[in-house]
C-alpha cells in the first residue's frame, strides 16, 4: 500500500436530507485528504438532491430508484477506485482522525480484508449516550469460531468499516430482497468466513440515535425491545445466514451452519417462549466472543430480562 493511498468514502442514504451534511463535511473535515466521496442516493423522495448538489464536484453522486441498503451497496461498491473503502450511513458522522488511523492500520495488517473500530452513540443533538461500542472486538481468524457459534459475534456497524475492495467485490451482489436494511452484516459475515479481520480499539466515529433510524429505532434500549422486534432479530438471523449462504456458494465456498448454536437467536426466542432454558444457556456459554466469566454474567442478563416478558 502506498504511503497516501486513495481512499473511497462510500455513503449511503434515503430519505436523509437532515442528517447528509454532518455525514459529509466529516468526510471532507478529515486529517487525511487523499479520499474520493461518493455518495449513493436510493430514491430519496426529500430535498436529498438539492444537499448533493451544493457539494458540486468534491463529491461523485449516484441516483438510483430505491432498493434499499443492499442495491445501494452494488452500485456503489464497484465504482469504488480507492485501496480500501470505508463505508458512512448517511446519518452518522466520522471523527476526523478516523481515515488517517485506519490507513496506518491496514498497513500495519496487511492480511485483513476488513478493518473496524469502536463507536460513540448520540443522540439528535449530538449528546453523547452511554460508553463506546462494541466492548467485545473480534480480531484474526475467526472463521472457526464463527461456524462453531452458528454466527455469533457483534457485527460491527456500517460506519465503522473499512475493507480491501478486491475482497469485497467477491460477496456482489448482495440479495436485496432482505436487505434493505442490515446489508452491511452480509459483508461483514462474509469477512468473517473468508478472511482475517482487524479490530482498532478507537473511537472513530459517532452513531446518531434519533428515533427514525432505518435499523436502530426500536433498538436503542438495550435491555427492553418490543416483541415485534425480538421476532424481527429472529428473522434477521435467518436471513442473513440464507443470504451468506447465497453469497458463498456463488464464490464456490461451503456454508453449513447450525442456527440453533446461534447466540442471539436462541436468546429472542426463548425471551419470546420459543426456545427452552438449556438450549439458551448452550449458545450463551459457548459464545467465542466473550470470556467465560463474561458468557456466564451474559446468560444472567438474559435470564434477568426473561421476566420482563412475562410480565408485558
Amino acid at each position: 500500500m502506498q504511503s497516501q493511498p486513495l481512499v473511497t468514502a462510500l455513503i449511503n442514504t434515503y430519505n436523509y436530507a437532515r442528517f447528509l451534511p454532518f455525514a459529509i463535511n466529516s468526510v471532507l473535515n478529515q486529517t487525511y485528504k487523499n479520499i474520493e466521496i461518493i455518495v449513493v442516493d436510493d430514491g430519496s423522495t426529500d430535498h436529498t438532491p438539492e444537499v448533493l448538489q451544493h457539494y458540486g464536484d468534491r463529491i461523485r453522486t449516484v441516483r438510483t430508484t430505491n432498493g434499499g441498503q443492499a442495491h445501494a451497496f452494488n452500485v456503489g461498491i464497484p465504482l469504488a477506485r480507492g485501496e480500501l473503502l470505508m463505508l458512512l450511513d448517511a446519518d452518522d458522522a466520522w471523527l476526523p482522525t478516523k481515515v488517517e488511523r485506519m490507513v496506518e492500520f491496514a498497513a500495519e495488517r496487511p492480511n485483513a480484508a476488513m478493518l473496524y473500530h469502536r463507536f460513540q452513540n448520540i443522540d439528535a443533538k449530538g449528546k453523547e449516550i452511554g460508553v463506546p461500542q462494541p466492548m467485545a472486538l473480534t480480531d484474526g481468524d475467526y472463521r472457526r469460531k464463527y461456524m462453531r457459534s452458528g454466527g455469533s459475534w457483534w457485527s460491527p456497524i456500517t460506519s465503522v468499516l473499512a475493507f480491501r475492495p478486491e475482497h469485497i467485490r467477491r460477496a456482489l451482489p448482495i440479495p436485496t430482497y432482505a436487505h434493505r436494511e442490515g446489508a452491511d452484516t452480509v459483508l461483514t459475515d462474509f469477512c468473517a468466513v473468508t478472511a482475517e479481520i482487524a479490530a482498532l480499539p478507537e473511537t472513530l466515529a459517532l452513531r446518531r440515535l434519533h428515533g427514525t433510524n432505518l435499523y436502530a429505532n426500536g433498538r436503542d434500549d438495550r435491555t427492553y425491545r418490543s416483541r415485534e422486534i425480538r421476532e424481527s432479530d429472529v428473522r434477521r438471523v435467518e436471513w442473513r445466514m440464507f443470504s451468506l449462504r447465497q453469497v458463498l456458494t456463488r464464490a464456490g465456498t461451503a456454508f453449513d451452519i447450525k442456527l440453533d448454536h446461534n447466540e442471539w437467536r436462541i436468546t429472542n426466542l426463548y425471551w419470546l417462549g420459543r426456545a427452552p432454558l438449556y438450549k439458551t444457556l448452550w449458545a450463551s456459554l459457548r459464545c467465542p466472543e466473550h470470556s467465560l466469566r463474561d458468557r456466564w454474567q451474559r446468560f444472567k442478563w438474559v435470564m434477568h430480562n426473561k421476566r420482563m416478558y412475562r410480565e408485558r
